[in-house]
């Protein structure tokens, strides 16, 4: 029997749900989701991998059905928004990073590096400067940047951020607060006039490192052939930080609880010693990956200008080891989710604009999302709200990683998890008065939990950087996360379902006259809210 072509299957898998039923249905359709579920999930599309065949049939798939859910072209007359990836393979014979002290010399091999253009090598030299955490929190009356001056200058600075474990904690507790990322970190050293930056695990930490599962497996790395980081951040081993602060008389440990003690900094310029930064990327070659965009334009003269965007991914991890990993909750079931949100919002007239965006390059640390808030296809500063979806299908349960970091509820398909609802108290205030239409029982308990980093594992993140009130719904980690058993089978679809129907609610409120925009409560970001 002949094989048909992968793009006959997409063009019959587009058309099917269209012809299965009526282009106005009012209410959740779940098997119209199942059948765009198993589509991209299916041996086809192959996994879905950032750069692959079967994630570019899964964006034109999707571009397909936001057009003939009625939505408006959003990138010009396109419903791709496309960016430039680079493919990464540190070249650890000749990468390394010298520490010169005291006479002598050390190479240290990093363990990571991110390129700010992975197309060019990296060759800086100079001084460095200890700088606490990196971070600069007026809010917090904290800055490790003051007193020090790191123009033209490499810095050191520890993972994560001050007291981390202290419930009394400023910086939010056990929680997180955006200075304990690296972007962050990264951008903030850039602000100051650093040439690179040195990061380092934290020595006094509760990180959890559970193993991995065998079958657990991650992406190929890629990164944004151009971003906003303009200065590369290398990631070394801890013995590499005890190594450069030997000439202050502490370890790493000291310093990181003399500034977690007093909750004031203690950077310093370490006198006599330089580095000699060389990174190569091995991996060559520029390729496109794509954001799918479809716009549900407003009808009020005024508030049309203004934006509420309803987002996921659908790239996923491919086929490795010989086996597919087809993604159905992570994130087949946010992409689809969001498709049918679109469908049901299309016949309506909201006075808010409504852009829905599925992001490409995820899993390659929310490339897509990044780029997108680096080029905005509707300005950020006129952005109310982000509702992001991702992992909305399935119930959670504890996985290796989670056990005792948190409470859960298991077997519950009642509940669902807001990520970034302390950065957005009043979007998140919404969502709680619009679940109970739903039937959900929202939960914050990622917001005070650090040992996860969850806060950092999706596209809602680029959006707080920059200041835009974006929550997270998530239904949390379960078994078989980012294995080959993620599979359509394994998804309950009342749950699902309901999630649609939160996230139709809640957008209707968001883009409504009567609902004003939420505020964004947390100071520290980078764009200027009118």
């Amino acid at each position: 029997m002949r094989t048909p072509s992968l793009s006959t299957i997409v063009v019959g898998l587009a058309i099917a749900p269209l012809l299965a039923q009526s282009p106005s249905a009012p209410t959740v359709n779940a098997d119209r989701m199942r059948a765009d579920l198993e589509f991209l999930g299916s041996p086809p599309l192959d996994g879905r991998a950032s750069l692959t065949p079967g994630a570019d049939a899964a964006a034109w798939f999707l571009a397909t059905e936001l057009r003939k859910a009625g939505l408006q072209p959003a990138a010009g007359d396109a419903y791709l928004q496309p960016f430039d990836l680079v493919p990464l393979r540190l070249d650890r014979d000749v990468s390394s990073v010298t520490l010169r002290h005291a006479g002598r010399e050390d190479r240290v091999v990093p363990i990571a590096v991110a390129f700010p253009d992975p197309t060019r090598e990296i060759a800086i030299s100079g001084e460095v400067v200890f700088a606490g955490y990196g971070i600069t929190a007026p809010e917090f009356g904290y800055d490790d940047y003051a007193g020090v001056d790191v123009r033209g200058k490499v810095v050191l600075v520890f993972d994560h951020e001050p007291q981390e474990d202290d419930p009394r904690s400023a910086f939010h507790g056990t929680g997180l607060t955006l200075h304990a990322g690296t972007w962050t970190k990264t951008f903030n050293a850039q602000q100051h006039g650093a040439v690179a930056v040195l990061v380092v695990t934290e020595p006094v930490n509760t990180h959890r490192t559970a193993p991995r599962p065998p079958d657990r497996i991650g992406a190929s790395p890629q990164a944004l052939r151009s971003g906003e980081l303009r200065i590369p951040r290398l990631t070394l081993p801890a013995d590499a930080a005890t190594t450069l602060l030997q000439g202050t008389g502490r370890t790493p440990a000291d310093w990181q609880r003399a500034i977690d003690g007093s909750a004031t900094p203690a950077s310093r310029r370490l006198d006599g010693v330089t580095v000699t930064i060389r990174a190569v990327n091995g991996a060559s070659g520029t390729r496109t990956s794509w954001n799918v965009v479809g716009l549900l334009p407003g009808t009020d003269p005024v508030l049309r200008d203004e934006t509420v965007l309803v987002t996921s991914h659908y790239d996923h991890l491919g086929t490795q080891g010989g086996k597919l990993y087809p993604g159905a909750n992570d994130n087949g079931s946010g992409t689809v989710a969001m498709v049918e949100v679109a469908r049901l919002l299309a016949g309506r007239r909201l006075a808010r604009s409504v852009l829905f965006v599925s992001f490409g390059s995820e899993e390659q640390l929310m490339l897509g999302s990044y780029h997108y808030v680096a080029h905005p296809l509707r300005p950020l500063a006129t952005t109310r709200a982000v509702l992001n979806l991702d992992m909305v299908g399935r119930n959670e349960a504890h996985t290796p990683d989670s056990i005792g970091a948190y409470e859960i509820t298991a077997g519950r398909s009642d509940q669902l998890n807001l990520v970034g609802a302390s950065f957005s108290p009043d979007l998140a205030a919404l969502l709680q008065r619009a679940s109970s239409g739903a039937g959900l029982t929202l939960s914050d308990k990622f917001d005070r939990d650090s040992s996860m980093r969850t806060l950092f594992r999706c596209d809602h993140l680029p959006f707080l950087q920059k200041g835009v009130p974006a929550i997270w719904l998530f239904g949390g980690f379960h078994p078989g996360y980012h294995e080959p058993v993620d599979t359509v089978d394994r998804l309950d679809f009342d749950k699902l379902s309901r999630v649609v129907t939160l996230t139709v609610d809640a957008v209707t409120a968001l883009a409504s006259p009567s609902s004003p925009p939420p505020r964004f409560r947390y100071p520290h970001t980078q764009t200027t809210r009118p």
